[in-house]
């Protein structure tokens, strides 16, 4: 497993591009964001499978921590 965080500011982003065949899941612990369109807010979790490529956009400033699963 590889832990990741990061601080997002309103429309900034970064892009995650996980090893085929790994799995992870995005939480939220402050703020809100857009995981590939997909709008989270502070306390939210998802699992993420299938698509290898994670972008996160920030909509308000916020804390992300990625989990990147084997």
């Amino acid at each position: 497993m590889n832990l990741y965080a990061t601080l997002l500011q309103r429309g900034e982003e970064v892009v995650h591009r996980r090893l085929e065949n790994r799995y992870g899941w995005v939480q939220v612990a402050r703020g809100s964001v857009t995981l590939n369109d997909r709008p989270l807010t502070e306390g939210d979790g998802v699992a993420c499978g299938g698509s290898q490529l994670l972008k996160l956009v920030g909509e308000e400033n916020a804390e992300v921590l990625l989990f990147d699963l084997g």
